[in-house]
């Protein structure tokens, strides 16, 4: 640890980045059709197990190190230095950027249906319906959940300070993992479908903010950091297992004739795997990545930047390839690589060295 700075935490921000674009990526290429702007004519069954796998933890990832470093803040800053902080850091990049996204997503999500519809290459309604829709989150739901959980977070450490209560840390945890298995379970689904509308959803909100008290409490005790990094292949022996307990459950919810309610202990090994995949990640980076590369420090670095421009970027090259005749995973590499390399290019010449760095970099 130097300052607020975490090398390990820091190839885990990058490394999630990358898992959050590259998932994005793929998302055309799924068979299910799950209301996307366009479905590429290349598909695979394995990119829908790789696509829910990965939304099992890569926000719940981000999640986690927003609590860890936020109390960070609020230690260093005090109250007032956190609002303003997160002001900043949160309000402010969602207030600029939520106009000028929906109208891109929006615009995207008609062009692509104006493509299925000419050239059959998707024939699913898309869940946005283009330009006909308000002004919606998009993918900048994370910035706004994440606000208002930062907000309770504060809230709640004012109170426990001023009534003096202390909370084992074990506690939280174990309230944590059953708030993360009730919510689904109260959902009734496997995975939460990510909110577009601005009133808060307290399930989708209860879920990830236990992934944010997580880390909050792992930073109060740096030693269960310690002890993450020390089981981490434990962790990541037992995901496996709790998924050979969901494929039986998500062959049935795929398939129309037999999706329904998933049964309890499907929705119980769910969030089960997400805790254990979360803690594997968090705990690897922790334990291997002590000196990481300097392009995945600049990824971290550009990470709050990719996240907000990447998403556009991602569905236009989508659009753009969908009709193309060559194979799926060099269309999925190829928009990976062009995403990757514009947000980082666009980071150095347009954020970094800029007043803008103290919103997004």
């Amino acid at each position: 640890m130097s300052g607020q700075r975490h090398d390990g935490l820091d190839a885990g921000r990058a490394l999630a980045m990358i898992l959050v674009v590259a998932t994005h990526a793929a998302i055309s290429f799924m068979i299910t059709p799950i209301g996307w702007a366009i479905q590429d004519r290349s598909q695979h069954l394995a990119v829908d197990l790789y696509v829910w796998v990965v939304r099992a933890f890569a926000m719940p990832v981000f999640f986690w190190l927003s609590g860890y470093f936020a109390r960070v803040v609020l230690d260093h800053s005090g109250a007032g230095g956190f609002v303003r902080h997160r002001m900043v850091r949160i309000a402010a990049p969602l207030a600029i950027g939520l106009v000028p996204c929906s109208l891109a997503l929006n615009a995207l999500w008609d062009w692509g249906r104006e493509l299925a519809g000419r050239a059959g290459v998707a024939a699913n309604v898309p869940k946005l319906h283009g330009s006909g829709l308000p002004i919606t989150l998009g993918h900048l739901w994370y910035l706004y959940y994440l606000l208002a959980i930062s907000l309770v977070a504060l809230a709640a450490s004012g109170l426990a300070r001023r009534w003096r209560i202390v909370v084992h840390p074990g506690a939280v945890l174990a309230g944590g993992a059953v708030m993360i298995a009730g919510t689904l379970a109260l959902a009734g689904e496997l995975q939460l479908d990510t909110p577009l509308g601005f009133a808060i959803d307290p399930v989708f909100a209860g879920f990830h903010g236990a992934f944010f008290a997580w880390g909050w409490v792992v930073n109060a005790h740096p030693g269960m950091l310690v002890r993450l990094a020390a089981h981490a292949w434990r962790f990541a022996a037992v995901a496996p297992v709790l998924l050979l307990v969901l494929v039986g459950p998500l062959q049935a919810a795929a398939d129309p004739a037999t999706a329904g309610r998933p049964p309890l202990y499907a929705i119980a090994a769910s969030g089960a795997l997400s805790i254990a995949l979360v803690a594997a990640f968090v705990g690897l980076c922790v334990r291997h990545a002590t000196r990481p590369h300097p392009l995945f420090r600049l990824v971290s670095e550009a990470s709050y930047w990719t996240y907000v421009a990447h998403f556009p970027l991602v569905i236009l090259l989508q659009v753009v390839l969908a009709g193309v005749v060559i194979p799926g995973p060099l269309k999925w590499f190829a928009i990976v690589v062009m995403t990757s390399a514009a947000c980082l290019a666009s980071y150095e010449l347009v954020v970094r060295r800029t007043v803008l760095r103290r919103l997004l970099g």
